[in-house]
C-alpha cells in the first residue's frame, strides 16, 4: 500500500474512535512537519499528486501558505489534460495548477522529464527544480500571468516546445537560477507588461527559432552571473520592444560576450533599452 493511501486513511479513521483520532493525529502531525508527496510511490501520476495535494489542503491541521512539495523521481511524466490559457487559448497537455504555495522537485535535469506544460496564475507562487521539461504536443512550456504570481525555476531546462519556452505576463515575476531555454518553435523567454519582471542568473538560452530573451510591452529583465549567456538564436540574442521595455546586464556578465553567435542580430533595441550595468545586483 503506498504512502498516500495510508494518508489518507488515517484522516478517514478519524471518527471511528478516540484511539484511531490519536493515531491519525499523529500520523498527520509528522506529515505536516515535511508536506511531500513522491512520484511514482504515494501517487502513480502528476494528475493524482495533483488531487492529493488539493485534498490534504483542506483538512485541518492544514497552515495556510504551507508549501507543498511533489518530488518527481528518474523518468518521463506525462501532463495530461486541457486547459483555458490567457493569449493562448485552449491548450493540449497543460495543467494549470489550481492552488498556492507548490513545489515540482526532480531529480536532475535530463533524468525527471515532465512532457507537458503548466500555467501560473491569480497571484499563486509555484517553483520548479532540478528537472526537465518539453511540451512537445501543446504550446509553450511554462506560463506565468498576473499581478502578484511568482514562478521561481532552479536548474530546469525547457526545450522542444512548438511556442515559447517560458513566458511571462500580466505583473507577474520570474526568478530563475541555472536554467537553459532552447529550441523552442518561437523564443526561449518572453517577458511582457509595464509591471512584469524576470531575473535569470547564470541561465542560457540558444537554439530558438526566434529570439534568446524577447522584453516586451514595458517589462524588465535583469541578467547576472557569469555564467548567462544567449546565443545561436535564429533572430535576435536580447530584443526589447516597445517603450519601456528594458533588459539590464549586471557585471560580472558582460552584455558584449555574453550575446553571441545569434543568426540576425546579439542585440535588438526597437522602442526598448539593452544595457550594461556597472554594478552589481
Amino acid at each position: 500500500m503506498s504512502f498516500l493511501a495510508v494518508r489518507e486513511q488515517a484522516v478517514s479513521v478519524r471518527g471511528m474512535s478516540r484511539f484511531f483520532r490519536e493515531c491519525s493525529d499523529v500520523y498527520m502531525q509528522n506529515f505536516w512537519n515535511k508536506p511531500t508527496i513522491h512520484l511514482p510511490h504515494d501517487a502513480v501520476s502528476l494528475a493524482r499528486a495533483m488531487e492529493m495535494c488539493q485534498y490534504f489542503m483542506e483538512q485541518e491541521g492544514y497552515v495556510e501558505g504551507t508549501t507543498m512539495v511533489v518530488v518527481l523521481g528518474s523518468g518521463v511524466y506525462d501532463v495530461v489534460g486541457i486547459c483555458e490559457v490567457p493569449i493562448y487559448g485552449t491548450c493540449q497537455k497543460t495543467l494549470s495548477i489550481p492552488f498556492d504555495n507548490l513545489s515540482f522537485v526532480g531529480k536532475g535535469e535530463g533524468e525527471t522529464i515532465v512532457d507537458g506544460g503548466f500555467a501560473v496564475e491569480n497571484g499563486r507562487k509555484i517553483s520548479f527544480e532540478s528537472l526537465t521539461l518539453k511540451n512537445t504536443s501543446g504550446k509553450y512550456g511554462l506560463f506565468a500571468s498576473g499581478a502578484g504570481t511568482e514562478m521561481i525555476l532552479q536548474n530546469v531546462t525547457i526545450e522542444e516546445c512548438p511556442n515559447i519556452g517560458v513566458d511571462v505576463v500580466g505583473g507577474a515575476k520570474l526568478a530563475a537560477t541555472g536554467c537553459q531555454f532552447h529550441q523552442n518553435g518561437h523564443s526561449g523567454l518572453v517577458v511582457s507588461g509595464s509591471t512584469t519582471t524576470a531575473r535569470l542568473t547564470n541561465c542560457t538560452s540558444h537554439h530558438n527559432k526566434y529570439h534568446g530573451v524577447n522584453a516586451g510591452n514595458g517589462a524588465v529583465v535583469d541578467l547576472m552571473g557569469e555564467g548567462t549567456s544567449v546565443h545561436d538564436n535564429k533572430m535576435y540574442g536580447l530584443f526589447a520592444c516597445n517603450r519601456g521595455s528594458t533588459i539590464n546586464v549586471y557585471q560580472p556578465c558582460v552584455l558584449n560576450d555574453m550575446s553571441h553567435g545569434n543568426k540576425r542580430q546579439n542585440i535588438k533595441e526597437f522602442g526598448g533599452r539593452v544595457q550594461q550595468k556597472d554594478s552589481k545586483k
